[in-house]
């Protein structure tokens, strides 16, 4: 979840209760603030009543809002207020009144009163006027909502193209890292941190580089006069022990070759050296791979069986698409039984070589991992230069086994 989308959805949610709390708060207290002045109207009129009562000694009545009756002695000390419901006869249904209780003493007469008024018209202004503060409260929080979203939108518009720039920025440029500046301190500071670690990273990560070239170039030249030297050798008259010798040498130095030859691929595909330029169509490459492999197929009885689906295209680039499907027919045919069969499946979001083959102790965890060999004569870099490829490239690669040992490569949506 994004920072504004999360800031924006908590004061959302503030807002929401907020609001909640104050249009209940403000219900109950416009309904007690009504009932005491009802209240109050009752205790008024009882005071207009006793007036009447002592100028003109009638006892009026007016039911269900006023009922006065003569009684021989006081029962009662305290008046009382309840909530009774009396039948309207007009609209045939029970509706709320206060009735205000008492018992009072007139000219020497004793009197007991019985004052109501209608809490039903109340009960709707309690209503009417929560709702229309529910109503103000809500479009109030509204446009707050909506006024600090566009702000924070904009103060944070700069980091979001900071952030653009940082995903985008490639060490393989000369250009030193550029962030828009802001007015906020704490967004300059980071600034300042990251184009400081950048620019660190990049002064390591070329020296890095350049140290793997001058290496790589290094080791190549003597490895490569050395080999040239002992082959010159070999063609001499040489004695049966002698002969064995430097052939051996020849093979650890042509091995010891391609070891370094992988391990600079790998260190260039890490640090992400080849562009992806070009779509590549994988059934073409497949069945460009499976003319050049024929040779080899027959030579170990192989049956070759392709599933075509759907093209599994790639933004990738050409050398390593190369790199990766012969890696993996390659290993599908040294790691095969003689008169054994390779599979290929391809689909929209998936690449499949299986092969029979016998059976081993590695895993998908392990299978990936440098210098783990499937057998003596593998350098074990061959399915780790395979996982890099896919890693930088956003695919997916798993490595099953059944009745026929399976790489799957997949597309990561």
């Amino acid at each position: 979840m994004k920072f504004l989308d999360k800031v924006n959805r908590n004061f959302l949610s503030l807002l929401t209760t907020i609001l909640l709390v104050c249009s209940l708060a403000g219900y109950f207290a416009l309904h007690q603030i009504i009932l005491n002045e009802t209240k109050e109207s009752l205790i008024d009129k009882e005071n207009l009543l006793i007036k009447h009562i002592t100028e003109t000694d009638e006892m009026p009545n007016l039911y269900p809002i006023l009922e006065v009756k003569k009684i021989n002695e006081l029962r009662v000390s305290e008046p009382e207020f309840r909530k009774i419901m009396i039948q309207d006869s007009t609209e045939n249904e029970l509706e709320p009144y206060l009735e205000y209780s008492n018992e009072i003493k007139v000219n020497g007469s004793f009197y007991s009163i019985k004052l109501r008024q209608s809490v039903f018209e109340n009960e709707d202004l309690v209503i009417i006027l929560a709702f229309s503060l529910f109503v103000i409260l809500l479009i109030v929080f509204g446009i707050s909502f909506f006024i600090s979203k566009k702000m924070n939108k904009t103060i944070w518009a700069n980091f979001e193209q900071n952030l653009f720039t940082i995903e985008h920025f490639n060490f393989n440029e000369k250009k030193k890292i550029t962030l828009l500046e802001s007015d906020i301190d704490e967004f300059d500071r980071l600034n300042k941190v990251i184009e400081i670690l950048t620019e660190k990273l990049k002064t390591d990560y070329l020296s890095l580089k350049e140290f793997t070239e001058n290496a790589s170039h290094e080791i190549q030249t003597p490895l490569a006069v050395t080999l040239l030297n002992l082959e010159e050798v070999l063609q001499q008259d040489l004695n049966q022990e002698t002969f064995k010798k430097v052939l051996t040498s020849i093979n650890a130095l042509k091995r010891l070759s391609i070891l370094n030859q992988s391990l600079i691929l790998l260190a260039k595909i890490e640090n992400k050296q080849f562009k992806a330029d070009k779509n590549i169509s994988f059934k073409d490459l497949v069945d460009i791979k499976i003319q050049e492999l024929t040779p080899l197929f027959e030579s170990k009885k192989l049956t070759v069986e392709l599933i075509f689906e759907q093209d599994f295209a790639l933004l990738i680039n050409n050398q390593l698409a190369d790199i990766l499907l012969n890696n993996l027919l390659s290993n599908a045919i040294n790691h095969n039984n003689t008169g054994g069969s390779i599979k290929l499946v391809i689909r929209d979001h998936e690449l499949i070589i299986c092969n029979t083959g016998k059976s081993n102790s590695l895993t998908n965890k392990t299978i990936f991992n440098r210098f783990v060999k499937g057998t003596s004569k593998s350098y074990g870099l061959g399915l780790a230069i395979i996982k890099n490829i896919c890693d930088t490239h956003n695919l997916e690669i798993n490595y099953t086994k059944n009745s026929m040992h399976c790489f799957t490569i997949t597309k990561i949506i």
